[in-house]
């Protein structure tokens, strides 16, 4: 979809109501969290070991420690209190709070160093004042359980894919205190200034490097690494951007450690072969001081700990080994292949290569190769970057998936082996072709479109809100006000509920027009028909971003009124993604009811 479609459909969901905070569940946020070449995200499984990765797993207990799962769901023996770290959901019109901190302010987002004071920065709300689970330990923010855990609070802004997180946090009866508090642009990579603290030890997000329900048990592979804790650490290396020890025998934070390629995972559940399958691929990240080989989680009641924890305490510390400290590919990628799309689309990706500081590498020259779980995929050839790319190149219609079901698509650089990135893809039916909208006066609105082989519903979208699903490829939608423009989609879902890309779109605007159809050789166009056009022309390119069209006045109906509508509508059309319109007559110099019925048709 056009990327201008995307901010116009962005910009009508204003409006909507936000709806209420939620605890935990699916991430309604783009996955992985953070971009691709994120160090959370980073395939580490060909990365070099560090020259002193033996002494350090000895130092962490060797054979003798077990790895050991701290998440699960409520804690059956303490009432009120849970396992794991929950996370908060909220929309962007969440009403930002000033938070009172009590140790960290000086390195916490949210505090004016000038003034020396808090201002309102954090979306919290009310829920976790007085509700269980909402905080890490379980109990209400308003019950001081500070000196029993670290009482850490996760919230994610959905609308803006931001992600606030707190530390040590209590609410005192008039307002919230943490000892420190993190801002986090999960669209970006940008990391804590460095010596700075976040909510965690090591200076980086939490969230990121939790272990969730949701993805675990969901249709994907897991395409990020786990927090994991050390009783003691020593300074700290790249991601990390904080100190938390200075034992010389530990390791320091941000350190990863990477479960053996070797280790036989195979006799484990589905779900527990997932989780391992990450640990291998992304690692461990060193990111607080506590039980050594501890992984964190999510709180989440669905978790299974008589599965999870025999699974995790059948590893040992002496199953892993270390990275080298501080290592940091020269080059990462960032491929962007959409999340779905259909079996059989022709899909278009741009590869962007980045430096290690994450700017654009303009004078990367490597040769990549990608490839596919789905074998009958059809993939670009392996391509090497030229000067003229700098940095970035993109695949018109180079990918093809074919098999229904959940994927990956690697690009790898073919000489060096830890420049790569990976990509999951949901593919769903072929993507409905010949969508139609046509409204049926100023209440309703019809839509056909040709079906979609293995489809067994259709979702339709209105301004990018589903308003309707279907199993036929028809649908009325009477939802609509008069006098309106509306921008359609529709996308197919096969029986597994896995989706289609989204359907070329089409509009259709709600406006009782005076002698409809206008016929040719029968209807006199009149200046009303006119004006009638204009306000719908207008329509269309408001919904498109656009400003209301200029046009020619006079008291009767003149040819240049035929051209300015064309022009004025198919600047719209195009801008939101639809063809624009070939009309009857290129240059009228005469007025034909027919002019005047195609305009309609476009509108």
């Amino acid at each position: 979809m056009p990327y201008r479609v995307i901010a116009v459909l962005l910009s009508l969901l204003v409006c909507l109501p936000a709806p209420a905070a939620t605890q935990g569940g699916t991430m309604p946020v783009p996955l992985p969290l953070f971009p691709q070449n994120n160090w959370w995200n980073l395939d580490v499984s060909n990365a070099p070991l560090d020259s002193n990765s033996a002494a350090f797993i000895t130092f962490i207990g060797g054979s003798g420690r077990q790895v050991h799962p701290d998440f699960g769901g409520n804690n059956e023996d303490e009432p009120g209190h849970v396992y794991g770290i929950p996370f908060i959901v909220v929309d962007g019109s969440q009403e930002k709070k000033t938070v009172l901190f009590t140790d960290y302010g000086d390195e916490s987002d949210g505090w004016d160093p000038n003034t020396e004071q808090s201002f309102p920065f954090y979306p919290v709300p009310n829920e976790p004042i007085t509700m269980n689970g909402w905080i890490e330990g379980g109990l209400p923010g308003n019950i001081d359980d500070r000196p029993n855990g670290d009482r850490h609070m996760l919230i994610v802004d959905k609308t803006n894919n931001h992600l606030y997180e707190l530390y040590d946090v209590y609410y005192n009866g008039s307002q919230w205190e943490a000892a420190s508090g993190a801002f986090f642009d999960m669209n970006t990579n940008g990391r804590r200034p460095a010596g700075w603290t976040s909510a965690d030890a090591s200076g980086m997000a939490i969230l990121p490097g939790l272990v969730r329900y949701d993805e675990v048990f969901g249709p994907d592979e897991i395409r990020h690494a786990f927090r994991v804790t050390v009783q003691a650490s020593n300074g700290h290396v790249w991601p990390a951007s904080h100190s938390a020890g200075s034992n010389p025998s530990a390791l320091p934070m941000g350190a990863r450690l990477r479960l053996k390629a070797s280790k036989d995972i195979s006799g484990y559940a589905p779900e527990i072969q997932k989780i391992f399958r990450a640990m291998k691929k992304y690692g461990l990240i060193v990111a607080d001081n506590g039980s050594n080989m501890y992984v964190q989680g999510t709180y989440d009641t669905r978790w299974n700990n008589d599965v999870l924890n025999p699974a995790f305490h059948s590893l040992r510390a002496s199953d892993f080994e270390v990275v080298q400290r501080g290592w940091q590919p020269a080059v990462t990628f960032v491929l962007s292949l959409p999340a779905s799309v259909g079996a059989g689309d022709a899909t278009s990706a741009t590869l962007t290569a980045y430096d290690s500081n994450y700017n654009v590498a303009t004078g990367y020259t490597g040769t990549v190769q990608f490839t596919s779980t789905d074998g009958s995929s059809t993939l670009p050839l392996n391509f090497t970057f030229t000067g003229a790319d700098a940095g970035v190149h993109t695949f018109t219609n180079g990918f093809t998936l074919r098999t229904p079901g959940s994927h990956i698509v690697t690009v790898r650089d073919v000489a060096v082996a830890t420049n790569t990135t990976s990509v999951g893809v949901s593919v769903g039916p072929p993507t409905p072709t010949g969508l139609v909208a046509n409204a049926v006066g100023t209440t309703q609105v019809s839509l056909s479109w040709a079906p979609s082989t293995g489809a067994t519903q259709y979702q339709v979208l209105r301004n990018g809100v589903i308003v309707g699903t279907t199993g036929s490829t028809s649908f009325n939608d009477t939802t609509v006000s008069a006098n309106t423009t509306y921008v359609y989609f529709v996308r197919a879902l096969d029986a597994a509920s896995r989706a289609s890309g989204n359907s070329a779109p089409d509009i259709a605007t709600t406006i009782a027009f005076t002698d409809n159809p206008l016929v040719a050789g029968s209807t006199k166009v009149k200046l009303v028909h006119v004006t009638e056009l204009r306000n719908a022309v207008n329509s269309v390119r408001a919904v498109a971003g656009l400003g209301a069209a200029t046009f020619t006045g006079g008291s009767v109906v003149q040819a240049v009124h035929v051209t300015e509508l064309r022009n004025a509508l198919n600047a719209a059309r195009v801008t939101l993604g639809l063809s624009a319109l070939t009309f009857t007559d290129a240059s009228p110099t005469l007025i034909k009811a027919t002019h005047f019925q195609e305009i309609r048709n476009g509108v």
